[in-house]
Formats: C-alpha cells, sequence, structure tokens
C-alpha cells in the first residue's frame, strides 16, 4: 500500500513537472525560416545588441552569439537539425551537458514533445534556458534571470 501511495506521488509531480507550460511562450512565437542564421539571429533585438558571431555548421557544431546591453551578457547557442532523428541527438547533449550534476537546479523542462521540447535551470552559476522550434535549436545562458526575461520577452523565435 505504501509503495503504491508512493508511486501514485512520484507520478504526479512527474506529471505536474512535464505539464508546465513553456517559459516563455517561445511554442507560440513564429518559426525560423531558412539557414543563414546571419539573419536568423537579429543584429538588434530591442537594445540588445548582437557581437562575436560564429555560424553554425550543420552535424558539426552550434552556432554561437553573443546580445549585449550595457554590462549585460546573453550566450545564445543555437542550430538547425537535418531531420528528427538528429534533432533527437542534439536534444540529449544539450539535456546531458546542461543538467550534469544539477538536477536540484531544474526548474522547468518537457523533453517528451516531439516539436517543442524546453529546460530551464536556475543555479549558483546564473541561468540557462533551452528549447526547440521544430528542427531548430536554441539555448541562452546568462548570469540573472531578469535578464533573460527580458531578452526572452523580445526574442523572435
Amino acid at each position: 500500500m505504501m509503495k503504491q501511495k508512493i508511486f501514485i506521488l512520484f507520478f504526479s509531480l512527474t506529471s505536474l513537472a512535464f505539464s508546465q507550460t513553456n517559459p516563455y511562450n517561445a511554442q507560440k512565437k513564429k518559426y525560423p525560416l531558412g539557414d543563414q542564421f546571419q539573419k536568423i539571429m537579429p543584429e538588434k533585438i530591442g537594445k540588445w545588441n548582437r557581437f562575436a558571431f560564429h555560424d553554425f555548421v550543420p552535424s558539426q557544431e552550434t552556432g554561437t552569439v553573443y546580445y549585449q546591453l550595457d554590462e549585460k551578457q546573453i550566450y545564445v547557442t543555437f542550430g538547425k537539425s537535418l531531420n528528427q532523428t538528429n534533432l533527437n541527438i542534439v536534444w540529449a547533449k544539450i539535456y546531458d551537458d546542461a543538467t550534469d550534476g544539477k538536477a536540484k537546479e531544474i526548474k522547468q523542462i518537457n523533453s517528451t514533445s516531439i516539436n517543442s521540447k524546453y529546460l530551464s535551470l536556475q543555479g549558483k552559476s546564473g541561468f540557462f534556458y533551452a528549447w526547440t522550434r521544430n528542427l531548430y535549436f536554441f539555448s541562452i545562458e546568462t548570469k540573472f534571470k531578469s535578464d533573460a526575461d527580458n531578452f526572452m520577452s523580445l526574442f523572435p523565435y
């Protein structure tokens, strides 16, 4: 009887974690189009300026870009998978790298959806948020969640 109650409690908590809405409503934003990330990643996002851009190389490495607003910085990784199988591999790597030893820092997660996966972490070293948009994938890292909130309210995807 006790095992059954523990299982029900665990299942309820797991269901709650997986049923949360995407923290930045990324699933409701427009989809990126094409493979020209110089254009997909805007030079300005509100008052955030893009610098240190490194383009995405399909099946080899993610693209990276920094955005800056005064002394605040957002580090963005991005890319596009060739197919769903490749996206699953990329997502597993993003997830494993981000959560390695940080299970207690996970705030929100949905890794079960095919088209809109996301992960949100808040830890001592800062804030991390990763998400997918069909075959596109993105992640941001910053020192403060408030900076991420401001940036993501403006980020188009």
